[in-house]
């Protein structure tokens, strides 16, 4: 199995859009293969598509999301509660549900839940081949770790150095790109760089710490990430 199929079942589209969000930032082996909006069609899409989990609300209109799990000829997949209230727990470990995240759903919460999904459903990710997903312009972009070569900060944007020699910008600050970046091989070495650790070619102390890249960039280390990166390096 490569990727966990997944649908997400909430009445309030702006829920699943930030759901969808968090699953594409933090949880790569996760694939959305449906969304529904209206409880009324869930049944039917999940007897249809064979998910191996799903994401699903429980307090909607005219179906609960108890009344579509028990309404459901056989659960062949880990379901997992998203709500805005803790008053079903109860009922949700009746049911045998996988996990249950307590809305607004904070990201360390999901990606616990991504974990111990993996580990259930036997995927475990190599960090070699995984692929490392971003969206520039509305157009999401596949890559292997050591294709970027580094990302630095410019202003609200991040510039992107890959190594066939391209450059992307996103409109989206290095905090938020790197929190979704493997911290095995990039490191943030700078407010405004983060490298990646396998395409360091020098390290220059004597002009104040400077590392220099595979493909000819400099990039400055701050005084305080310096012991770190040279534990990571060696």
């Amino acid at each position: 199995m490569n990727s966990i199929k997944s649908i997400l079942i909430d009445d309030e589209e702006d829920a699943i859009q930030s759901l969808q969000w968090k699953i594409f930032r933090y949880c790569p082996y996760i694939e959305i293969i449906d969304t529904i909006s209206n409880p009324l069609n869930a049944i039917k899409v999940i007897e249809k598509t064979n998910p191996d989990c799903v994401f699903i609300d429980i307090k909607m209109p005219n179906l609960t999301g108890f009344d579509i799990l028990e309404s459901l000829h056989q659960k062949k997949f880990s379901v997992i509660i998203t709500s805005a209230f803790e008053d079903y727990a109860l009922k949700a470990i009746k049911l045998s549900v996988f996990d249950y995240l307590l809305k607004p759903i904070d990201k360390d919460d999901l990606i616990r839940v991504y974990r111990k999904l993996c580990q259930t459903i036997n995927i475990y990710p190599d960090p070699e081949i995984a692929r490392i997903k971003l969206c520039v312009n509305g157009v999401i972009h596949f890559f292997k770790k050591n294709e970027i070569i580094m990302l630095k900060a410019e202003s609200n944007y991040t510039k992107i150095f890959l190594s066939d020699n391209r450059k992307l910008f996103l409109s989206k600050t290095l905090k938020e790109v790197t929190e979704g970046l493997p911290r095995t091989c990039f490191f943030r070495i700078h407010n405004s760089y983060c490298i990646n650790l396998n395409h360091v070619q020098e390290y220059r102390k004597n002009q104040g710490g400077i590392v220099i890249m595979s493909n000819g960039q400099h990039a400055s280390i701050s005084r305080n990430r310096k012991n770190e990166f040279l534990t990571k390096m060696y």
